[in-house]
């Protein structure tokens, strides 16, 4: 063998060493990454803005693969895909958001008579994670004081349907600068029309919307010395 030859296959050599290290490394790197990473799992993705109470159709729905480590026990996932189409949205959200239990519900069934009407109610004070949809409750409102008349609170409409509890977000509080934020959470009723009219009112003037939750099979009516409880402590 002449020194050409020699020298030849000793860069054949030295470039298969080198070429098996670049692989080794490249093994050892992908073998860290699943190490931190952990096993995938499939979850379900919004292809597009949507609208709050806008039918879900299957374009609307993406599968995406992330780290099980990263999904929450309300993250739905991509099998569940089939059995949400139909459902409706219970608020607006973005784009790319994963889909979490509460984000698309069931479509409301009203009795003949009744609207649907959403209000939004302070997420500590006013649900604080107990209402959930087919629960009764009152709606109460606070109302401010005047010149003339006393700080307020009153039952505005009893023995209300709950059809749906949306997710809470930040809402802006016009009641303060304008400026400030509070968690407020989309809560959808059945009412009558009237009752309807009632709750856009009171959603618009009052200092604070609660929701007082009844017991289960609590149908009883308020006698009306219990409707309004002044600052005076009058009732009546």
């Amino acid at each position: 063998m002449n020194p050409r030859q020699r020298r030849g296959l000793v860069l054949i050599v030295l470039t298969s060493l080198a070429a098996v290290t670049v692989f080794l490394g490249v093994m050892t790197y992908v073998a860290d990454v699943g190490s931190k990473v952990g096993p995938t799992v499939e979850v379900l993705r919004l292809t597009r803005d949507v609208g709050a109470h806008e039918t879900v159709t299957e374009d609307m729905l993406a599968s995406a693969e992330v780290p099980e480590r990263w999904v929450s026990g309300s993250t739905l996932l991509a099998d569940e895909r089939t059995d949400l189409v139909g459902t409706v949205t219970s608020s607006s959200f973005r784009a790319g958001a994963t889909v979490q239990t509460g984000m698309l519900v069931p479509p409301p069934a009203l009795e003949p008579g009744y609207r649907e009407i959403a209000v939004i109610v302070d997420a500590e004070t006013g649900v604080a994670g107990k209402v959930g949809p087919g629960d009764r409750v009152d709606i109460i409102a606070t109302v401010g004081g005047t010149d003339t008349e006393p700080a307020s609170s009153r039952v505005w409409i009893s023995n209300a349907q709950v059809i749906d509890v949306g997710v809470a977000r930040d809402v802006e509080d016009e009641s303060r600068t304008g400026f400030d934020t509070t968690r407020g959470v989309p809560v959808t009723f059945a009412l009558t029309t009237n009752d309807a009219l009632k709750v856009a009112f009171v959603e618009s003037f009052s200092v604070k919307l609660r929701l007082a939750l009844r017991g289960t099979g609590d149908t009883s009516e308020i006698s009306e010395d219990q409707w309004v409880y002044t600052a005076t402590g009058e009732q009546g």
